[in-house]
């Protein structure tokens, strides 16, 4: 699945759920409630986990839905199969709603601005064709609740293919981009039929680590200050399938209610702590890079507050969303608490 995202974890994750392995059989259950895009999830599933993959955004819950829960295409009766569902998707009629009037090139932002360029004019009319049409389908009960995430899913790749940005949505490129221009395109999802039973949730790590029943608990916070929830708007708005008050020039929808402390230098440390304090597993584990608001040092001594901590590292390209971000390699380290 491709997917810039920031701290994305899928070069990763081989060697994430190798040292996992070392302590874990395999079978046992671990949760992994700050997923993301889910590729973590999906290697400890094919590892032969039990998975309970959770996120605070609803866009990243679409994609586990679809990467742990469908293991095999669903039936899609509403339009005799799943390859079906996908030429619907790719055909259905567009519309000049609400992408189109606050993200398409041709729009007229409500707050009066020029249009916003995320989109073209005819991707931005076809991905409102594809939301009032799922909305439509969900509505009458013709969809499952996979089914259903699977084709959110799909919709929130296909846009992501086409977005006029440079690497998040904090904003848009000043002219569309080739890649802008072409046509959304739905490629067919593979089907994994890993091993285990998972569960996929949603909210904040905070609120969900007293009610995580694991063996093991896989934490990957946010470790700059740049949000998630405002810095990938348009995939949250698809995903919650709704038109908020597009705000300012870059057409932000509210987000302060999903905002993360372990983004702000002063509240990642308790945050940290908050969130250890509540889980009850026998071992967490915890990817942070060097990057992060918490220094390694500062991370140990909270660490060593609950269990006794190892630590293994690994080098791998820092994310670059812009040309502002500086490139390079970037240490990428594992923390295995062994909880007291």
């Amino acid at each position: 699945m491709s997917y810039r995202y920031l701290g994305n974890k899928a070069r990763l994750a081989d060697w994430i759920v190798g040292e996992i392995g070392r302590v874990l059989p395999r079978g046992a259950t671990v949760a992994d409630p700050m997923c993301g895009t889910a590729s973590v999830s999906l290697a400890l599933a094919r590892a032969g986990y039990a998975v309970t993959a959770a996120d605070a955004l609803t866009f990243p819950v679409m994609h586990a839905r679809t990467r742990l829960l469908a293991k095999r295409p669903p039936e899609f009766s509403a339009f005799g199969g799943y390859r079906d569902a996908l030429g619907w998707m790719h055909a259905v009629a567009s519309t000049q709603g609400y992408f189109f009037r606050e993200f398409g090139a041709a729009g007229s932002p409500a707050n009066g601005r020029a249009p916003r360029l995320y989109f073209s004019a005819q991707n931005a009319a076809h991905i409102d064709g594809i939301r009032e049409g799922i909305r439509t389908l969900r509505s009458d009960g013709a969809l499952t609740e996979v089914e259903h995430s699977l084709m959110l899913h799909h919709l929130i790749l296909a846009t992501n293919k086409v977005a006029n940005i440079s690497g998040t949505y904090g904003y848009f490129r000043s002219a569309l981009s080739a890649a802008a221009l072409r046509p959304l395109t739905f490629e067919p999802h593979t089907f994994e039929d890993t091993p285990g039973r998972h569960v996929v949730l949603q909210g904040a790590v905070e609120d969900l680590a007293h009610k995580l029943i694991a063996d093991a608990v896989y934490l990957d916070p946010p470790y700059t200050k740049r949000q998630y929830a405002g810095n990938y708007h348009i995939l949250e708005t698809l995903a919650r399938e709704d038109e908020p008050v597009a705000a300012g020039e870059g057409g932000l929808r509210p987000w302060m209610d999903q905002a993360s402390d372990f983004c702000y230098r002063r509240g990642a440390g308790n945050a940290f702590r908050a969130t250890l304090k509540n889980l009850d597993v026998g071992h967490v584990f915890i990817s942070y890079s060097e990057d992060g608001q918490v220094q390694e040092d500062e991370l140990m001594q909270i660490l060593r507050e609950f269990g006794t901590v190892a630590l293994q590292e690994q080098s791998h390209v820092r994310y670059r969303s812009n040309a502002q971000v500086k490139d390079g390699a970037v240490m990428e380290r594992l923390y295995h608490v062994e909880v007291f």
